[in-house]
Formats: structure tokens, sequence, C-alpha cells
């Protein structure tokens, strides 16, 4: 068995000295985003593009590999104690931070804090944290009250990320967005120059971990000198911008092109499964939708295949679903699923009447720079005129939308994507101060009950419960799943796509 191991790991390590020799140096990648984010607060801001950007500048003590299995990543190791109520993290010597100086335990026990009075999940996990200590420079204990079963996968998540900042910057920002960006990642912030582009250039004393390099784990190689991201709102503009070479990378492409990119040979084609599940999130704390038999109308009301082709175009890209989790997965479930595509108007008039709704109008806001939110919220709106609702639709560029949903008196109901996630408990909707507030006392006792669970038999018995009582209470009407298509130029080397592309360990092809 330890040859094969050996072996194994030879080969492993052979195929990557070859990828790595394979991989050009230098140059500028050029990424369209569909919009410009509010700030780089990779802690804060529950954003997917501030995830895609800021991933490259600051780093969590752990990450998934390419197949969403945890391994530490400023971590050098750690220990769990038996009964799950203390974790031991030893930390890597010798990282840097962009600033020069080395991070140790004083950084990561302010990061850690922050993070669980900022962050709509760290403020989750903190629920069962007591307290965080340094013990000495290189060691960090985290003392928990009572089990956390997902912790890991929390410290690991790169969306309101457990990011390692500087203690100093800690310090100067406290529980306001920082805008001093300084992590310790493989590229570091240069530039902003607003409505045109974010400039991060390569950390020549990035610390690089030896072992395998695998989606957001392993070693990281900054072969381009820099990376630089435009906001591209439309995007038939971020197309035509691969097109004509002015970009080298596009998210979220219009599905209909796949077509003509595919018979492109200067265009390389990403599809992304698993990809995200479109999202319709009420406002539960003011408002009309905070009726929850109002929600139910809403729900009722919904015929979700039109609503995905207009959303997601052709059918590959799509599938009615109302598991959150794909078939084949370990946390796939039928829960809920006869309150899933009913275009029921009659009973959603039904419902409308018991909730006392007067035709009051519903604000739902949207956004045009991601296409298919835009699309989501025009339809769903249309068939629930048709239902008997009075719809106000608005729509915002993407940084105002997400400054709106934060604020409960400026809107009843906002359309979003919602990225596959490994574990359920990192489901934005299950943090209390996410917007659109969550936090029924049913909700919040199923959540306590799965977390604390080690068994993983048991968990799934929990996580059915919860998506059933999403569909019951509904919090956020879920539209069905997308695989994700973003497309960049023929000539990127080693590309991983994923619903958050990180650009180390790729190169351009000159």
């Amino acid at each position: 068995m330890a040859i094969l191991v050996l072996t194994a790991s030879l080969t492993a390590m052979v195929a990557q000295a070859q990828a790595a020799a394979e991989i050009p140096s230098g140059g500028t990648l050029r990424v369209a985003t569909i919009g410009e984010p509010p700030n780089l607060d990779i802690q804060m801001v529950p954003s997917d593009l501030v995830s895609m950007i800021a991933q490259h500048i600051f780093e969590q003590l752990f990450a998934f590999d390419a197949k969403y299995e945890i391994r530490p990543m400023l971590a050098e190791s750690y220990q769990i104690s038996p009964d799950g109520r203390t974790y031991t993290i030893q930390l890597r010597r010798g990282v840097r931070f962009h600033n020069g100086k080395e991070m140790t335990s004083e950084d990561v026990v302010a990061s850690l804090s922050r993070w669980g009075r900022v962050a709509s999940r760290g403020r989750i996990a903190f629920q069962y944290i007591d307290r965080v200590e340094a013990q000495g420079p290189y060691t960090v204990v985290l003392h928990l009250r009572q089990p956390f079963a997902p912790l890991l996968a929390f410290l690991a998540f790169q969306n309101t990320a457990a990011a390692i900042y500087p203690k100093s910057v800690v310090e100067r920002f406290g529980d306001q967005p920082i805008s001093e960006y300084v992590g310790t990642g493989p590229y570091r912030f240069e530039e902003w120059r607003r409505d045109y582009r974010i400039r991060l250039v390569r950390f020549e004393q990035y610390a690089a971990r030896s072992d395998e390099p695998s989606g957001f784990a392993g070693s990281k190689v900054g072969y381009l000198d820099a990376i630089e991201f435009y906001p591209v709102p439309e995007a038939g503009s971020r197309l035509a911008g691969i097109l004509t070479g002015d970009y080298d990378y596009a998210i979220q492409i219009t599905k209909e092109s796949y077509p003509e990119v595919q018979r492109n040979p200067n265009v390389k084609a990403f599809t992304i499964q698993p990809g995200q599940w479109g999202w319709v999130i009420f406002n539960k704390k003011q408002g009309l939708m905070a009726n929850q038999t109002l929600r139910q109308a809403a729900q009722a009301a919904l015929d979700m295949q039109p609503i995905l082709a207009a959303a997601y175009g052709l059918p590959t890209f799509y599938r009615l679903e109302p598991s959150y989790y794909p078939p084949g997965t370990p946390w796939y479930s039928k829960a809920g699923a006869h309150y899933y595509n009913q275009k029921n108007r009659a009973l959603a008039r039904e419902l409308m009447g018991r909730a006392g709704y007067r035709g009051e109008p519903i604000r739902l806001i949207a956004t045009t720079e991601y296409d298919y939110i835009y699309k989501i919220a025009t339809v769903v709106a249309a068939q629930w005129q048709q239902a008997g609702f009075n719809v106000d639709l608005q729509i915002y560029d993407w940084a105002t939308l997400l400054d709106r949903r934060s604020k409960p008196d400026a809107y009843d109901a906002f359309v979003t994507g919602h990225a596959f996630v490994p574990d359920p408990s990192l489901i934005t909707i299950f943090g209390s101060e996410y917007p659109g507030w969550w936090d029924s006392p049913e909700k919040n006792r199923l959540l306590q009950a799965f977390n604390s669970e080690m068994d993983h038999a048991r968990r799934l018995e929990l996580w059915n419960q919860l998506q059933e009582l999403i569909y019951e209470e509904v919090p956020a009407i879920r539209v069905g799943e997308e695989v994700l298509f973003d497309i960049g130029t023929a000539r990127l080397v080693n590309m991983w796509a994923s619903p958050w592309p990180n650009f180390w360990n790729v190169g351009l092809q000159r």
C-alpha cells in the first residue's frame, strides 16, 4: 500500500510539474464582470462578485478543493477534541501580508472575532463559538459552547469569508467596511478607478503551499502579472468584448450564444455544474410579505417553466428541480416538492383572501446587470399580476440593489441567485441577519439541531425537515436549477471554472 501511495504521489507531483511547465508566465488578464462591487470587504458583503475579485487578495484558514472537500490553507494542521468543542489550529509560518508583515495568531484572532460580528455566516458560527484565543504566535484555539458540525466549511467558504486581515486593519476599521485591502493572497490590490476597473498585481512574496493545486485549495501560483476587472453590465457587451479581444474572460454570458461560441476557435466555453439556483427572497421583517399566507399565495401562483426559459434560454442550461441539491449529491431531497411549481392561480387568490390582501403594491426589486435576475423578475411580476397581485417592479444597478435589500423599509421582495454550497448550513437565508431576515422559531430550532448534530444520517433527516420548512414558510421561492456559462479567450491555459472563477495557476498564451 505504501508503495502505491508513494507512486501515486510521485505521479501527481510529476503531472503537476509538467502542467506548471506548460503554463506561460506574464501578461495581464482582463475580466468582464456584471458590474462594480460596493467594496471588497469579503467578510462583510454577501456578494459573489465581491468574492470572485477579493479571493485573489484574501485567504482563509481553510479552502475547498475541486471536489468541495476541505483542506488547510493558511492553517498548517488542526485537531478537534473528542467532544467537538475545541479546535486547535496550527498556522503556517512565514506567510506574509501584502504590507510585508508576517501573519500570526493575533491577526487570526482579530479577524475571526470581526467575522463573527460583521458577516451573516460569521454570526451563525459565533452562536456556537464561545471564544477564540492565541496560544503563542502560531497557534489559535476555538472554544465552542456546543459542537458545530459545519465549522470547517464556514471557515473555508469564500462568500462572507472568514478571511484573515492584519490586526492593524481590523483595529482601524472595526465593524465598518474596510477600504484598505491587505491580505495574504497571490495577488495584491493596486488600484480601483471607479466605474472603470479594479487592478490586482502579482504578490512577489506570496507564500505558496506545496501541496497539489485543486479548486480553491493547494498551491497557488501567480503566473499572470496582473488581473483587471472591468464592470460591463450588458451581457451582450461582455460577449462582444471577448470576440473582439477587449477582454480575456467574461462571466454570466447569455445562454443563446452557446452554439455560436462553440463554433468559434478563438473562444473557450465554460459550463459550470453544480451551478446555481434562482431565488425570489421576501422581506419577512416588515411590510406586506411579512405575512406568511401572502408568501404562500405568491408561491402557489408561479409556473416555473416560462420563468426558467426566459431566464436561462436553452433547455440544456436549466432544470425544473425542487431540491436544493442536485440528484446524486448527498443532500438531494424531495421534501416539500409538492409546493414547487404549483401554477395554481385559484389557490393563490384564495390565500390572498385569507391573508387580507387588498391590492397594495408589492415592491419587487431587481437588476439588469445579472441578465437572469431581470428576466426572472419580469416573468414573476407578470405571473403575479395575472394572479391578482399589484406588483411594483423596480430596477437598480447591482450596487444599489445590494444597498436597498439591506434596508427593511426599502422593498418587499428581491431576486437573486445562489451558487451551490457544499453544506446546507451555508445557504444564505438560514442566517437571520441575511437580507429578507428569516428568523422564525421553527427555522432556528431545526437549524440549531442540524448544526449541532455530528452524525450525517441524522443531519440528513434534519435537512429534509429544513427543506420542507422552506416551502411551508416561504422565506424565498426557488425557481429552478441553472447551469452557469462563462467564456474566455482560447489563449487561457489551465483555467478551472466555478461559480467564483479564480485566476491563480492560470496563464495566457502570447
